[in-house]
């Protein structure tokens, strides 16, 4: 049911400027208190065409890299399941998964952003060809167990936009012996209820609720079928803010039912996964550039209290974030890349999110992509 009163109000008239006034296309903002859903809002066509329909709470954006908490969800319950263990080799479960050191990679290293090795395969770009490629998942996958690290493995934390997915998916795959789409499906989106309005890959039906993006190179590839319809479970889903808020409402168990992973092990995968060569900075450092993972969350806690916010952005705005201290989760998506972050924070701003950077003129996904390469140059 459709949240009513003030508070939904004011957030249905604020996405209705942002669309009049051209900050964005379309958008759609959602936030859980107290497992309840309080605000559910959206605006906006499904392009930019002349006459295109309206959107609706089920229209789905692409969201990159908003993704990838539910692909470390699935980690995570593989181990509360026995499946995987944090601290054996990834490649007990992945032979080939050998070469340059990485053989003794763990998973909690693999989880928490730390194998030293390569995001994409080179010489592929955004371009037809590079999409294609990248679509391939076996190919893909025998390329990453394959590939040599550029920085020592369990080492460094160094975002991995892309790679992410063939890791931890190629890992899910071998350990469960079946489709990583079932396992993110079976483990993940059914528990979460939200298997109706987050897919990894789209079918035919699943396009024709897919909102056009713009204003991005990156962002545009999720206008060609090729990504829609290809498993890149770091990159390239699609999703409602509904279903981003839901996913968090249910990992945390704010709704009174059995939370996605049990307390204890979320309260391991929220703590800093560093190596001792590489610490956290302390609370000026981290006003930099510093993007501070767990095992696949995100960190946007004050510095005392890391854990306090956690989620994940992705390119072209989408958003996730969690206030375990509030009980709040908030989901947005959104058409246009590029856009103020300041048109997002005025819908976090009704609910009480507040993270990190609150009141400095950065967003999450530009901090993600600080990191990539910056250790590997100096």
């Amino acid at each position: 049911m459709k949240p009513t009163g003030e508070l939904q109000e004011k957030a249905q008239a604020l996405a209705d400027l942002a669309v009049r006034e051209g900050l964005q296309g379309a958008l759609q903002f959602c936030a859980f208190r107290d497992g309840e859903c309080v605000v559910d809002v959206h605006a906006g066509t499904m392009s930019a065409d002349a006459g295109a329909a309206k959107i609706d709470g089920r229209t789905l954006f692409p969201v990159f890299s908003t993704e990838k908490p539910l692909l470390a969800t699935a980690v995570h319950r593989s181990v509360e399941r026995g499946i995987l263990e944090y601290d054996r080799p990834v490649s007990d479960w992945w032979p080939a998964f050998r070469g340059g050191g990485k053989e003794r990679l763990t998973v909690r290293e693999l989880l928490g952003y730390r194998s030293g090795l390569p995001d994409r395969k080179p010489g592929l770009g955004n371009d037809a060809a590079g999409l294609a490629a990248m679509a391939d998942w076996n190919a893909m996958l025998d390329w990453y167990a394959s590939c040599a690290p550029e920085i020592g493995p369990g080492t460094t934390q160094r975002y991995m936009p892309k790679s992410y997915g063939w890791a931890l998916g190629g890992l899910l795959e071998k350990a469960w012996g079946r489709p990583v789409g079932d396992v993110l499906r079976e483990q993940v989106l059914e528990p979460a209820g939200i298997a109706d309005e987050f897919f990894f890959v789209c079918g035919d039906a699943e396009i024709a609720r897919v909102a056009t993006v713009y204003r991005g190179e990156m962002f545009e590839t999720m206008n060609s079928d090729v990504a829609r319809r290809a498993m890149l479970p770091s990159s390239w889903a699609v999703a409602t803010a509904r279903a981003i808020a839901t996913f968090y409402d249910r990992l945390c168990g704010f709704d009174g039912q059995p939370p996605l992973v049990r307390k204890a092990t979320l309260d391991e995968a929220l703590r800093p996964c560093r190596h001792p060569s590489d610490p956290v900075p302390d609370a000026e450092g981290l006003k930099k550039w510093h993007m501070v993972f767990g095992m696949g969350y995100g960190l946007w806690g004050e510095a005392d209290d890391l854990s306090r916010v956690f989620g994940h952005g992705g390119v072209g705005g989408s958003e996730g974030l969690c206030d375990r201290s509030r009980r709040l989760a908030v989901g947005y998506t959104c058409n246009y890349d590029h856009a103020p972050p300041k048109l997002r924070e005025a819908f976090y701003s009704l609910v009480g999110m507040r993270w990190r950077y609150w009141n400095e003129d950065v967003n999450i996904q530009d901090l993600q992509m600080a990191t990539v390469g910056k250790e590997a140059q100096q």
